[in-house]
């Protein structure tokens, strides 16, 4: 206690005998914040407990200072209570509002229209047209099978072909290229279209390959020996015209009659014309690290970065451009970091550029830009930021991190991300390097009980070993074997939240994005408190896979106003306004696929405008759902045809699954599977569609939900006068979860971290990888 000078109050004592009802009253209201609670004492006195510590000056105080709530100074003697003995004192009742005329306030809501979409950049081919996937025309047979009619027709038109065939071989044996070229028929690929009997028609219009070849309307079926032919003459005739100079003819012959568009891109990056190089491989759906080379060879950056960003192919390009032009590398290793920074990810950024020597100072500079700006993943950061010319107070953070003698599950996943991340990056300090590694490989050993990934841990220990001082390394005592983990149970909190909510999910560890509805959205810290707060309406949130940022979707009626938060920077900014319709629950940070009128576009989310970066389906497809994880997209289509389950691999958009289905109101994940509940004589058993289909056994209740978040299944059961969630590994596998709350929740899964939330304001959030709670809080009042 204090009773002179400057002190920390985490509690006062009010004297209400002494000075007052009224007065007392007074002084509470001028502490009162969230948070603040007011207990009456035996003898009438008033307990006010802080939320946090104040600092004041002890004489002006309104009351008593004590560093804690839990001991109280009366008569001379410490006492010690129970406050959840002790009668709360309700500053809410001391306001009469019985004579204020209460005038509802009625807000015309502002009528949003979406905002128009540009369309993509490129032209993306449809590869399912090109690739002529789906039920084939049916066509009628050239000649009868069979008979003397089908034998004369036969006979009849292989002379047909074979007088062609010859007419094309002279024409190119004399080098009469214009002729040969414009006759030509092309062999293989999408261009061919159906067997006809006519001769092809002559080409007009220049001799340079076509970046994006639709079906044609037919072409002549050529027996073995004309097709070998014919391949052998356009071989030898492409070498040709490469030899004389006439480059892109010999890129025709290689990409449109050959069907080689790959060595007809190489072609033409060997002779200096990357433009029309990048245009035919993008046309044609090469390799997307291919494509970034050549439009950045080329000079159109903006292009080459936008496809990088859709197709993820950032890295595989940087080590493609490094073997013809290492310095070009570099800058485009430099706009990746630049472009990972600018979407809110951190580790991203410094990730980026590392590999890079002459990039590492501007890498460790931007992981202590993170590290002070509270941005996701700091154990990692931290790492980096220690490589060069470590900052002392980062690096007692280091110790401090890797020092906790029993550290909780919590502690030892930071302990784990900062141990795994040094283990990659050699510190200057070589004295400071010793000093972690060694630390780091106490921290291993102590935290064997936590760890999730015991086959992982002798490649790191040798690793760390090996920097360590050899008198602590051999010291050490052999690594025990991680224990079973038993089911995990948990109960969520009774009391409900001070804020409704809408939806909630748990970017790391040490923070939840809560949103409110047009009370806005409010970033919790692992005990619940406030760490920031946004005064924009949102009804859903779209959470970036890096953690750094996400997008703030608030109902509109028809519409979906959006905006997009950095929560590196805290800041907000409107990004578009959308139709109604489904959205995904994550994105990676750039771009989001969104259903439109005309199927699905790909929006970049950080463009001045909004534009779509690629298209899939048409207008004949109708999205009725989507399930997103980083590396996979599952859409379930209603067409014409029937109800479509379909599935892409993330970030390159390659179609791998299309499965029809019966229609029902069915729960999606992203691995591909469309999950159904189905009565039988046993009761209900869980239904799978789609990849890997069939049953997936009982349920465990008549009554139940599914709630499913990208590739996350849990069942909610009612159990008066509870909900109980179960959480599996796999539908219908053996259960790693079991949650009871007060009414039916929804889940939200980021990151390996599964957040369990109530319109009420309670939320759960647990490690799906070590089954364990992370935390269990509710919302804070407003």
């Amino acid at each position: 206690m204090t009773f002179r000078g400057r002190t920390d109050a985490g509690a006062l004592l009010i004297a209400v005998p002494l000075i007052g009802e009224a007065e007392a009253r007074s002084r509470v209201l001028a502490l009162w914040s969230p948070g603040v609670t007011v207990h009456e004492l035996p003898g009438g006195d008033w307990l006010v407990t802080l939320p946090a510590p104040l600092s004041l000056r002890a004489e002006h105080a309104p009351g008593l200072p004590l560093p804690t709530p839990a001991e109280v100074p009366r008569a001379g003697a410490i006492h010690r209570y129970d406050r959840t003995r002790l009668p709360e004192v309700d500053p809410a009742a001391w306001l009469d509002l019985g004579e204020l005329e209460v005038v509802p306030l009625t807000v015309p809501e502002p009528e949003l229209k979406p905002t128009p979409v540009e369309p993509s950049f490129t032209q993306e081919p449809d590869l399912r047209e090109l690739a002529s996937v789906g039920e084939p025309d049916p066509m009628p047979p050239l000649w009868p099978d069979g008979g003397l009619l089908g034998r004369v027709l036969r006979g009849w038109y292989a002379d047909r072909r074979r007088r062609y065939v010859d007419r094309l071989a002279a024409q190119f044996e004399r080098r009469r290229w214009g002729d040969a070229l414009r006759n030509a028929v092309p062999l293989g690929g999408p261009g061919g279209g159906h067997p006809t009997l006519r001769l092809p028609g002559r080409r007009s219009g220049p001799l340079v390959p076509t970046p994006v070849r639709r079906p044609g309307g037919g072409s002549m079926p050529y027996d073995e020996d004309s097709h070998r032919r014919l391949r052998t003459l356009y071989r030898k005739a492409a070498a040709a015209l490469e030899k004389d100079g006439r480059i892109e003819e010999a890129a025709f012959v290689l990409a449109d009659l050959l069907d080689d568009a790959l060595a007809a891109v190489t072609l033409l990056e060997r002779h200096g014309r990357p433009r029309p190089a990048a245009e035919l491989a993008e046309g044609r759906g090469l390799e997307p690290a291919l494509v970034v080379r050549l439009w950045w060879r080329a000079g159109d950056r903006d292009r080459a970065l936008r496809i990088a960003r859709l197709r993820g192919a950032y890295e595989a390009a940087v080590e493609r451009l490094a073997k013809v032009d290492p310095r070009a590398a570099g800058h485009l290793r430099l706009a990746w970091s630049a472009d990972r920074w600018a979407a809110g990810d951190a580790v991203g950024a410094v990730e980026a550029a590392w590999p890079a020597e002459d990039l590492r100072a501007g890498a460790v500079s931007l992981a202590r830009q993170g590290l002070d700006a509270d941005a996701p993943h700091r154990p990692v950061l931290l790492a980096y930021a220690l490589a060069r010319r470590p900052d002392p107070g980062h690096a007692d953070e280091a110790r401090a991190l890797l020092a906790k003698p029993e550290p909780d599950e919590a502690d030892w996943y930071d302990q784990r991300a900062f141990v795994r991340t040094l283990r990659t990056v050699d510190l200057a300090d070589r004295a400071l390097d010793t000093e972690l590694t060694g630390a780091a490989l106490r921290a291993v050993l102590r935290a064997a009980p936590h760890e999730t990934d015991p086959a992982a841990r002798p490649g790191l220990i040798r690793a760390l070993r090996r920097r360590a001082d050899p008198l602590l390394a051999a010291d050490l005592p052999a690594c025990p074997p991680p224990p079973d983990r038993p089911v995990l149970r948990l109960r969520a909190e009774r009391r409900p939240g001070g804020l409704p909510l809408t939806d909630a999910v748990a970017l790391s560890r040490t923070t939840v994005l809560t949103a409110h509805g047009e009370l806005g959205v409010r970033l919790l810290g692992r005990d619940g408190r406030v760490r920031a707060a946004w005064d924009v309406p949102a009804h859903r949130l779209i959470a970036a896979d890096h953690g750094g940022a996400a997008l703030l979707v608030a109902d509109r009626g028809e519409a979906q106003d959006v905006h997009r938060l950095d929560l590196t920077t805290r800041r907000t900014a409107h990004w578009a306004t959308l139709a109604a319709g489904p959205l995904p629950t994550s994105y990676d940070g750039t771009v989001l696929p969104v259903p439109d009128a005309d199927g699905l576009a790909f929006l970049e989310t950080r463009a001045p405008r909004l534009r779509a970066l690629a298209r899939e389906l048409d207008r004949d497809h109708t999205v009725l759902a989507l399930a997103r994880t980083p590396d996979t997209l599952t859409a379930l289509i209603r067409h014409r045809s029937g109800d479509q389950l379909r599935r892409w691999d993330l970030p390159r958009l390659t179609l791998r699954d299309r499965t029809g289905l019966p229609p029902a109101r069915y729960t999606l994940l992203a691995t591909g599977t469309a999950l159904l509940p189905e009565p039988t004589d046993t009761g209900l058993r869980l239904r799978a569609h789609g990849r890997n289909p069939g049953d997936r056994g009982p349920l465990p209740a008549d009554t139940l939900t599914l709630l499913a978040d990208g590739d996350t299944l849990a069942v909610a059961a009612e159990e008066e006068p509870e909900v109980s969630v179960t959480l599996a590994e796999t539908p219908g596998g053996r259960p790693w979860a079991g949650v009871s709350f007060p009414g039916l929740p929804r889940l939200r899964a980021h990151a390996g971290l599964v957040t369990l939330y109530e319109a009420e304001g309670r939320i759960v959030v647990l490690d799906r990888t070590a089954r364990a709670q992370v935390l269990n809080v509710r919302t804070p009042p407003v």
